[in-house]
């Protein structure tokens, strides 16, 4: 299973990547998958005030729900990329694409939007590509750059180019 994380600060514009990036990933024959961070602090929604968190609260290690396609699973420590990955490979997915957890060693896509936020450059590993609003002329880069209106021109690199299929 290939690995795609993107990476950004907060509304630097994740969410709306990985949609087009899923979009063009799926029309190439692709089986994806995608898994985000809920790096807003609290119990993502939809298992707050359940039946599967009393069963938590009553020491269940791993508490589950499914229905209508859905399936939610808590435990009682956090859950790791490492413990979830392989619940996605389990479900013979082609490509998982990840949002957040910029700290782990995947291959990144990184989102700049304001020259504050150029220090990610340099604070995490693996980076791909970029797609930025700022320009990085002066940066010693060794990966493509994109603007920020040129999605599909990245789009077509990374599953031409960057992916095996």
């Amino acid at each position: 299973m290939d690995i795609v994380q993107i990476v950004g600060y907060k509304n630097s514009g994740k969410t709306t990547l990985a949609t087009r990036v899923i979009e063009e990933l799926i029309s190439k024959g692709n089986r994806v998958a995608s898994l985000k961070h809920h790096g807003h602090g609290g119990v993502p929604l939809g298992m707050k005030d359940t039946d599967s968190e009393k069963h938590s609260r009553a020491g269940a290690l791993i508490a589950g729900v499914e229905g209508e396609g859905v399936l939610q699973l808590s435990q009682q420590e956090p859950w790791n990329l490492e413990q979830m990955i392989p619940i996605y490979e389990m479900m013979s997915i082609d490509i998982l694409v990840i949002e957040g957890f910029k700290n782990k060693g995947f291959n990144k896509i990184v989102l700049i939007n304001k020259v504050e936020e150029l220090p990610l450059l340099e604070s995490v590993t693996n980076i791909k590509a970029v797609i930025s609003s700022v320009s990085l002329i002066n940066k010693s880069i060794n990966y493509p750059v994109f603007k920020r209106h040129e999605v599909e021109k990245f789009c077509e690199w990374l599953v031409h180019i960057h992916l095996k299929k």
